[in-house]
């Protein structure tokens, strides 16, 4: 985990750590500043330094593995430990212009998490610490753009040397840049392996099939032992997973290097494979509906894919891997999502159906598919906390696989991260607004 030394400073992570823990880092030498912890005694100003500083900070801690980026902790610059405390205005206007800044200054931008941390938690006028979480990335080496000014079209590659930033020689970023494309496709040939092994799995009930993989893009790893064995049984047979309720697993097994998990030893309608590394598949039973056709004065049906059903699937699913990756694997930072609807051996091509407007189905795709795929980049922190964080991941993983069918979004999602409630068929709206608030995910009502 990028922060293990700050969290087991802390005793907790960043984001739930009080002002008087972080007080807690001053005249530690354990705290001092290193290629993972990064201290300044004020926030960057405004203006095109400033934003050239804090691009600098973050893409040398993203170029290094992840780290974290305090302001308001001034450290000695002999010994590099925190010594004093700065507290200053905490805005919500100064975490956009951190956010704006980095995505302008940085090339690729990085992913990170910006929260402050109150001095006084009731104040009204509230200041105290920033702290920025920086995760590994995949998309390596992160530039800055511009010297001084965007326009110069410099670009300069920061890293972290130990407790100091340096820039990367044309040799170290040619080495970085070989390094991430290597990467990336060994992550692919990861992510096509764990999607096909989970499709091919013989536990799975014949007929159509959702399967939904997702694989950090930089790997983590969990111990596959007995002990990580019977804690994983005794943690899937007792979750309550959403829309699926409790029981989803009863049968445990174990596969090269992956724990397995299915409702049955045959004919299950769910089979999910967790890697060592973070990467989890699981195929689950497709819903599929006999819908009515547009066709005019004729009254005929076809198999097509509940539409309703599929979403509420992949929120489901793509929650339970992304946990997995950040909690058993504590991987962090981004990961691929893939999934695939199949109609089955021997099946017809089915369509999308909704029954939005009424209580029967209705056909609204114009294109019929056997087989659709659709791929999404995703932040895991965010999808395994649930809310919009996993709203926009699965609706950007269903747009994808949904224009196979000539539709451009599944419309119950928006990719801003919002339930759109009058999307939905009466018999599911319940279900859904009762997710949404205990997962704290936005609701909108739009035709």
């Amino acid at each position: 985990m990028f922060d293990v030394r700050l969290r087991t400073l802390l005793g907790s992570p960043p984001g739930e750590t009080s002002y008087a823990q972080f007080l807690q880092l001053l005249n530690n030498p354990s705290a001092a500043e290193s290629s993972d912890l990064d201290y300044k005694g004020e926030q960057y100003r405004g203006g095109t330094a400033g934003a050239g500083e804090l691009a600098k900070d973050v893409g040398a801690l993203a170029n290094a593995g992840g780290g974290t980026l305090i302001l308001g902790l001034r450290e000695d610059r002999a010994s590099s430990i925190p010594q004093h405390v700065n507290p200053e205005p905490l805005t919500d206007q100064l975490r956009k212009n951190y956010r704006e800044a980095l995505v302008l200054r940085l090339d690729p931008p990085v992913e990170c998490d910006i929260h402050f941390v109150l001095e006084d938690t009731v104040a009204a006028r509230p200041r105290g610490l920033v702290v920025i979480s920086v995760p590994p990335s995949a998309r390596t080496p992160h530039a800055i753009v511009g010297t001084t000014d965007l326009r110069d079209g410099t670009l300069r590659f920061p890293y972290r040397n130990d407790n100091q930033t340096a820039f990367m020689n044309i040799a170290q970023v040619k080495r970085a840049i070989a390094a991430a494309a290597a990467l990336a496709a060994g992550r692919r040939d990861v992510l096509d392996a764990a999607h096909a092994a989970v499709a091919a799995d013989g536990r799975a009930a014949p007929g159509p099939r959702i399967t939904v993989t997702l694989t950090p893009d930089l790997p983590g790893a969990f111990p596959t032992d007995s002990a990580s064995l019977a804690a994983f049984r005794a943690e899937l047979a007792a979750e309550e997973l959403a829309f699926f309720g409790r029981d989803v697993f009863r049968s445990f097994g174990v596969g090269p290097r992956r724990f397995i998990a299915s409702q049955s030893d045959s004919r299950s309608r769910h089979v999910a494979h967790f890697h060592a590394d973070g990467t989890a598949a699981w195929a689950t039973e497709g819903p599929v509906c006999l819908a009515f056709t547009p066709a005019a004065g004729i009254a005929e049906t076809a198999e097509s894919w509940d539409s309703d059903g599929v979403v509420l699937r992949v929120l489901a699913v793509l929650r339970c891997l992304a946990r997995h990756a950040a909690s058993r694997a504590a991987a962090s930072g981004t990961a691929t999502a893939r999934l695939t609807l199949d109609a089955g051996p021997n099946q017809v091509a089915c369509g999308l159906a909704s029954n939005r407007t009424s209580s029967a189905h209705m056909v609204f795709s114009a294109t019929e598919q056997h087989t659709a795929t659709g791929e999404a980049g995703v932040l895991l922190d965010a999808a395994a906390g649930g809310g919009s964080g996993l709203v926009q991941a699965a609706a950007a993983l269903l747009a994808d696989c949904y224009q196979n069918f000539g539709v451009v979004e599944a419309e119950q999602l928006t990719l801003d991260g919002h339930i759109n409630l009058a999307a939905w068929g009466p018999r599911n709206r319940d279900a859904i607004s009762r997710w949404a608030q205990r997962d704290d995910a936005e609701v909108i009502d739009s035709i």
